[in-house]
C-alpha cells in the first residue's frame, strides 16, 4: 500500500512539473535545413523564426541554428564563450507559462554577464495559442525563436534527452557543450545555482 502511494506521488509531482508532447501533435516541420528566416513584430519581444539546423558534431556538443535578426545571420556558434541558456517550451503548457517571468528576471540580471538566454517554441498544436498573441500578453527580456520538428531532432541527438516534455531546458557551457538538462519547471533560485556554476 505504501508503495502504491509513493509511485502515485512520484507521478503526480511528474504531472506537475512539466507537460507531456501531445500526441496529437503536428508539429511545425519544414524538410529543407534552411527555412525563410524574419523578425516578428511583437510588442518589443525579439522573435524569430528558425533558419538553418546543423546536427552536433559531437558527444554533448550544441546543434548549430541559426536565425535572421534585421538582416544578419545569427547562429549558436556565435556565443562561443557565453554560458547559453535554452528553454524549449511551448504556449499550451502550463508549467511553461509559470517559469517564464523567473527567466525574463534572469535573463535581465545577468545582461551585462558572459550569459545569453533563448526560448524556443516548439510542439506547435492545430488549436493552441499562436506565439505572437502570447507574447503580446506575456512579454518576455529574452529573445525567442519560433522552432520545429527538426530543431527538436537535433537536440535530442545532441543530448540523448528523448524531448517528450515541455518545458525542457539546456545550459550550455562556453565551449558549446550541453552541461546541463533540466525536465520539468524550475523556481529562479535552482535556475540561477544551474548556471552560476558555469558563469
Amino acid at each position: 500500500m505504501k508503495l502504491t502511494k509513493a509511485v502515485i506521488l512520484i507521478l503526480l509531482c511528474t504531472a506537475i512539473l512539466s507537460c507531456g508532447k501531445k500526441d496529437d501533435t503536428k508539429p511545425v516541420t519544414d524538410n529543407k535545413q534552411n527555412t525563410e528566416t524574419s523578425k516578428k513584430d511583437v510588442s518589443g519581444v525579439k522573435l524569430f523564426k528558425i533558419g538553418s539546423i546543423e546536427d552536433s558534431k559531437g558527444n554533448k556538443l550544441v546543434p548549430d541554428i541559426s536565425w535572421d535578426e534585421n538582416g544578419k545571420k545569427v547562429s549558436l556558434s556565435d556565443y562561443k564563450g557565453k554560458v547559453v541558456f535554452i528553454n524549449f517550451w511551448a504556449t499550451w503548457c502550463i508549467p511553461c507559462k509559470k517559469e517564464m517571468p523567473y527567466l525574463s528576471e534572469i535573463a535581465t540580471e545577468l545582461k551585462d554577464r558572459n550569459f545569453v538566454m533563448l526560448g524556443m517554441n516548439v510542439f506547435h498544436q492545430p488549436n493552441s495559442q499562436k506565439i505572437e498573441d502570447f507574447l503580446a500578453a506575456n512579454p518576455v527580456s529574452y529573445t525567442m525563436i519560433d522552432g520545429n520538428e527538426q530543431l527538436v531532432e537535433a537536440f535530442k541527438k545532441a543530448s540523448g534527452n528523448d524531448m517528450s516534455a515541455v518545458p525542457t531546458t539546456f545550459i550550455i557551457d562556453k565551449d558549446g557543450k550541453i552541461v546541463e538538462t533540466i525536465v520539468g519547471s524550475r523556481d529562479k533560485a535552482t535556475f540561477l545555482s544551474s548556471i552560476n556554476k558555469h558563469l
